[in-house]
């Protein structure tokens, strides 16, 4: 087998609208309107720095049906830049961009998208023109697709593409269906044998589900590892995983995380591939923006000043974990704290974030908004200091109060029951009763804990403790 490398990225989502950020500056907002944009420019600088001989990308390249101008242009330009360098890209569409009859846009004529029929398999040249893969692949027509698409996967992609690479001279396209005609027994000097050929597959779905994410194209990893590939190309998770190896069954993750919730670095895999056919992977970071969650634990801390000072030494060392890009960070309080009521109170949360915030901005230039740690919200989830469940065994009346709390965050009656006697007033207004009943049973439960907790905690102060 001839060694080879080439670039596994997945889920760039070009162009995502980003909800959510009127709460940043104007100069932090562009940054992350523009990072999906930046992170492709950063994998195709990859792609020529590293002098890979090809791209795969498996879905998701645009982050809806409708794809903007500006999108679709940034891609092109980064495509055109791929064919100077004679860089060829497989792509497959997903359930956010699926191929659909109204698409219209005509890419440079290095670039191979999968129909989505059936499984399509295209012969792989290096930089020498020299064959070394087949790579097989398909598209959604539709945003929904819950059928086993790796069921109609050939286990010998090979078949037909390797006849029709025999049969074209060397500057006429190569792709082929995977599944209609017999393997070739062609041998000459441009020729290559089947076994000589590095199979990948390029899958957008869901491997033995996911409770995160829709169960798009659903398969198992047995089926795949049956399968015969020697390297799975899978998008759609956005967490990076290596499923399985030999064969290699890889998500990639996304190129730039979207949301709080998608957090750490974000890029692609650098795959190299040796004259045995041994896999040697790489992971190469290509976010611009990085999304952070942290928790500090405030227990046995006395004062708000000494909470303040630890947020300030943790969101230092934080920030130099991160070198020269913008980080936006939810972090969150835990332990056991007597300072549980003051560090509930808005203002302390709020003016904390203002003046970090403040601190970051006046070290930032007017343009430059790279190794800024931006704090977009601080949770406390601290407990007051006391024994819930010591006071709950009591005949007193922080006792009583625990245990209707707890009666109401187990039981949707008693909880309805709490919230209207205690909102009762409130509630004549149409406004504030049409938004409680838009809270989730989860939102509603953690009001009523929070309620007892301050409760019982200003009640220990003037009550024995049992």
């Amino acid at each position: 087998m001839i060694p080879f490398r080439f670039l596994h990225a997945a889920d760039l989502h070009v162009d995502s609208p980003f909800r959510g950020l009127q709460v940043l500056p104007d100069k932090l907002k562009g940054e992350v309107q523009e990072s999906t944009f930046a992170a492709w420019d950063n994998l195709v600088r990859l792609a020529i720095r590293a002098k890979v001989d090809f791209v795969v990308i498996s879905g998701d390249l645009y982050d809806g049906r409708d794809r903007s101008l500006k999108a679709q242009w940034r891609l092109q330009r980064g495509m055109e830049q791929l064919q100077d360098k004679q860089i060829p890209v497989y792509i497959i569409h997903g359930n956010h961009d699926p191929l659909h009859r109204e698409v219209r846009w005509e890419w440079p004529s290095n670039v191979t998208v999968f129909p989505t029929d059936k499984p399509q398999a295209v012969i792989v040249p290096n930089k020498n023109a020299s064959p070394v893969a087949v790579i097989c692949g398909m598209s959604y027509a539709d945003m929904a697709v819950y059928e086993n698409l790796a069921a109609m996967y050939p286990s010998r992609p090979e078949r037909n593409a390797v006849q029709a690479w025999n049969g074209l001279s060397p500057d006429e396209e190569c792709t082929v269906y995977a599944d209609s005609v017999e393997e070739s027994t062609h041998r000459s000097q441009q020729t290559v044998a089947a076994n000589e050929l590095f199979r990948i597959g390029l899958l957008h779905g869901t491997v033995d589900g996911s409770a995160e994410h829709d169960p798009y194209a659903p398969c198992s990893k047995r089926e795949l590892v049956e399968k015969g590939y020697d390297y799975w190309a899978l998008g759609h998770i956005h967490k990076r995983e290596v499923l399985h190896e030999s064969p290699y069954i890889v998500y990639p993750g996304n190129t730039q995380g979207r949301h709080v919730k998608e957090t750490g670095a974000k890029g692609c895999y650098l795959v190299n591939v040796n004259e045995l056919g041994d896999v040697n992977l790489q992971f190469e970071t290509l976010d611009t923006v990085r999304w952070r969650q942290e928790q500090i634990d405030v227990s046995g801390i006395s004062s708000l000043q000494s909470i303040m000072q630890l947020l300030d030494e943790k969101m230092a060392a934080w920030k130099g974990e991160e070198g020269e890009r913008l980080t936006l960070i939810r972090v969150e309080l835990t332990g056991r704290t007597p300072l549980y009521a003051s560090l509930q109170q808005e203002s302390f949360t709020e003016q904390w974030r203002e003046a970090w915030q403040a601190q970051e901005l006046d070290h930032a230039s007017y343009e430059e908004v790279s190794g800024i740690l931006w704090p977009i919200a601080l949770r406390i989830s601290c407990t007051p200091d006391i024994d819930i469940e010591q006071w709950e065994a009591t005949d007193s009346f922080p006792g009583d109060l625990i245990r209707i709390a707890s009666q109401a965050q187990q039981h949707d009656t008693a909880r309805e029951a709490l919230i209207q006697e205690a909102l009762e007033t409130l509630l004549q207004q149409p406004r504030l009763r049409n938004w409680l009943a838009s809270q989730s049973s989860e939102t509603q439960e953690e009001w009523v804990r929070e309620a007892m907790l301050l409760a019982v905690e200003w009640l220990q102060s003037g009550v024995k403790r049992p």
